[in-house]
């Protein structure tokens, strides 16, 4: 430190004396000078510091650097997108992204042995993210299980008409299918010259036991001749008609035997049909089957005889009853379900086969220890919960648990944790995020640490070595084409994209004006073949604006315009032989972008000094020809 004292000393040519009341006043202005100088010195040396500083340095820096002169010291920074990465040096940057580092805040207080995954709160972190807290019981509880199914008809209701006696189809009732019918309702008739000859044996049958003198003979004959009617599909009605009105009909009239709709039609209008041939097919809908299907590890609640509630999309607001039937005891190797049905009564006729419907089953109460679902964080065959520990301070340590059936809103416990014991319901999965941000034992990572890469789907590598390994060479040189630029307009363009995209990684506006006014300028004057248009539309993009660009971000804008046309060059061969194509994919907020560079170190034009090492090399264009000299 230099020390720097002002010292104004007062001479004259002539002699002079001092008076003493001069020099008093003399020493207490050196007094006052000499002070305010020693003062002023702090703070004239930190000025002198932050101008010769690098206008790089970080608030973030310079905020730990203040923080490192308290009582409580921030000693470790580290990167908010790789936590796994730490520092005592506030100015550095992150290696893999070259952002600014955070201050972490130690904890002198030593954590409670025998948990890993532990993380102590101060009250004030505590009262911000409002855990709730559940203790871990044992109470019955009881499952409710959503199963999703369709309506089918009720196969021991589907009934086949056929004809009780043979001869010609005289008349159908039914012209076509997919009609109701009621028990009784005619349906066909046929016409069989057999009646005729049955029928006068009836009424002759009937005039003789009638007669004086009738016997046993004549009544056994009527009895014989109504048998004969009846298995010939005349109703009994239909006979005591004939005896009473003692006229011959030449046809029978076969009737609906059940209700229900007719569901096919076998036969026409005077077609000949034998004894027993099928007419129709009805079916009855005063019952359907629901048929559901149940998951493999569903199968243990449900039985036979249980009953289910039914919702309808064609029934809004409406719940239904239905009884379980039949679990088929066959499980689908494929989809590891198996069928279950139930029947729903439809005396009303409302719901039709086919209908979707949801069902679910409440199971029966059991007694198990139980946890909220809410409190249990799952990744594969993994649960983790979150107990809160015993500790003056908000202490919170993560536990892998082995969960049951899933019981309401409850997951039924069978190892991990003790009854009685806190756990979070609410909010487990902040605490979890707050573990991996520190580096420890979480939910994604069990063995503590942060995924290098976390934040960045994509390596950079720490040097030229490690990142060749990961480049992909252009060999193909993609499909080439006959045009080329010449010498003076290849290296023109080139070192024209090369200031404005060098502009970008410095975060320099003006200069980014400069090189893509000279850019779109170049892109003018060039002669491009006609089969190029969307190229050239991309590479003239925004050519009329780059005066009224104000900020970077519009600028950036168009940088991606401008590459998505030098990218396509590069790849035809054109343009940029043996430079690199890198992509960062955070860049556009999250939807990528790619750029041309010439260099294999990343220089990320759209994030500047921000994170100016963000983005990886994806590939390097292959070496050649590329213009005409």
């Amino acid at each position: 430190m230099h020390w720097r004292v002002v010292l104004f000393v007062f001479t004259r040519q002539d002699n002079f004396m001092f008076r003493s009341q001069s020099y008093s006043k003399m020493l207490f202005g050196w007094c006052v000078l000499i002070s305010y100088n020693l003062m002023a010195m702090p703070h004239q040396h930190a000025s002198e510091q932050h101008q010769h500083a690098k206008p790089q340095a970080s608030a973030v820096a310079q905020q730990g650097a203040l923080a490192a002169l308290s009582p409580q010291a921030t000693t470790l920074y580290t990167c908010s997108m790789h936590p796994h990465f730490r520092s005592e040096n506030p100015n550095d940057r992150c290696p893999i992204c070259g952002m600014s580092l955070i201050p972490v805040e130690q904890d002198d207080d030593p954590l409670p042995e025998g948990d890993d995954a532990v993380i102590r709160l101060s009250p004030r972190a505590n009262a911000l993210l409002q855990p709730e807290l559940t203790p871990v019981l044992r109470q019955k509880a009881s499952a409710s299980l959503s199963l999703v199914g369709r309506l089918a008809a009720d196969q021991s209701r589907l009934k086949t008409i056929s004809a009780w006696t043979s001869g010609r189809i005289e008349q159908l009732y039914l012209a076509t299918t997919a009609v109701d019918v009621r028990e009784g309702d005619p349906m066909v008739e046929i016409f069989n010259p057999e009646l005729i000859v049955i029928q006068q044996e009836l009424l002759q049958a009937k005039q003789l036991s009638a007669g004086r003198g009738a016997g046993l003979p004549a009544a056994s004959t009527l009895d014989a001749a109504r048998r004969r009617l009846r298995l010939l599909g005349v109703p009994a009605a239909q006979i005591e008609q004939i005896l009473q009105r003692e006229t011959l009909q030449d046809t029978v009239t076969i009737s609906a035997p059940v209700s229900g709709r007719v569901m096919e039609r076998m036969v026409n209008s005077g077609a000949y049909v034998s004894t027993g041939q099928p007419l129709f097919t009805v079916l009855g809908l005063e019952t359907l089957w629901l048929e559901l299907e149940v998951f493999e590890h569903q199968l243990g609640d449900i039985r036979p005889g249980q009953t289910l509630q039914v919702t309808l999309l064609a029934l809004p607001g409406e719940t239904l009853e239905a009884k379980v039937q039949l679990i088929e005891p066959e499980v689908d190797s494929y989809r590891r379900t198996a069928r279950l049905r139930a029947v729903l009564p439809n005396r009303d006729g409302r719901l039709k086969p086919g209908m979707l419907a949801n069902a679910t089953l409440s199971t029966e109460q059991t007694e198990a220890l139980l946890i909220p679902v809410s409190a249990v964080l799952v990744t594969g065959e993994r649960a983790l919960v979150y107990v809160k520990l015993d500790d003056e301070r908000p202490t919170y340590a993560g536990r892998e648990v082995t969960l049951g059936r899933r019981l309401g809103d409850h997951y039924e416990l069978l190892a991990g944790l003790n009854e009685h014991e806190l756990v979070v319901s609410k909010g487990a999965f902040r605490l979890d995020s707050e573990l991996q941000i520190r580096g420890l034992p979480s939910m994604m990572s069990p063995g503590g640490g942060a995924d290098p890469h976390a934040g960045h789907r994509h390596a950079v590598a720490s040097d030229k070595k490690d990142q060749t390994s990961v480049i992909k060479p252009v060999t193909d040189k993609a499909p080439q084409v006959d045009f080329r630029l010449t010498d003076t307009e290849h290296q023109s363009l080139l070192a024209a994209y090369q200031q404005l995209y060098l502009a970008l990684t410095e975060d320099n506006l003006s200069e980014w004006q400069a090189g893509t006014a000279r850019f779109q300028q170049l892109v003018a004057q060039i002669n491009w073949p006609a089969n190029f248009p969307r190229i050239v539309v991309a590479l003239q993009h925004g050519r009329d604006e780059i005066d009224d660009v104000t900020s970077l971000a519009d600028a950036r804008a168009q940088f991606y315009q401008h590459n998505l046309g030098l990218l396509r060059l590069a790849e035809l061969g054109v343009i940029a032989p043996g430079w690199y194509r890198a992509f960062c994919p955070m860049a556009r907020n999250g939807d990528g972008a790619a750029w041309l560079q010439p260099q294999q170190n990343i220089l990320n034009p759209y994030f500047g000094a921000m994170m100016l090492r963000c983005g990886e090399v994806e590939q390097q264009f292959a070496s050649g020809e590329t213009h005409e000299h």
